[in-house]
């Protein structure tokens, strides 16, 4: 690992596709930040529409300061430099399926 570069480090550490674990550090109306095992220089945010437990459609309610939360890398976001978290089926997957339900 380059421990000079905490982003590179964080990318190698967690692929988009991987799984990873986190702590909310922080909670807004629009999503949550999150410290990654292994990556604690380096932010990950799971914001409203990616938060799908259920895998119903969102929002449902983020989770407090504190909780401990398992999701998907699904996105390495270069410019802010934060690793983007989903958890349960992308929304866009939640809708299509809702629609080819009532058809």
């Amino acid at each position: 690992m380059n421990i000079k570069n905490p982003w590179e480090n964080a990318k190698a550490l967690y692929p988009v596709g991987a799984q990873a674990q986190g702590t909310v550090k922080k909670k807004f109306p629009f999503g949550v930040f999150l410290e990654l095992s292994g990556a604690p220089d380096v932010i990950a945010f799971l914001d409203i529409a990616s938060y799908n437990p259920a895998g119903e459609p969102p929002p449902a309610p983020l989770p407090d300061p504190g909780a401990r939360v398992t999701g998907t890398i699904a996105a390495h976001n270069e410019r802010d430099k934060q690793l983007r978290i989903r958890v349960g089926p992308p929304v866009h997957q939640i809708m299509d399926k809702r629609a080819n339900d009532h058809t």
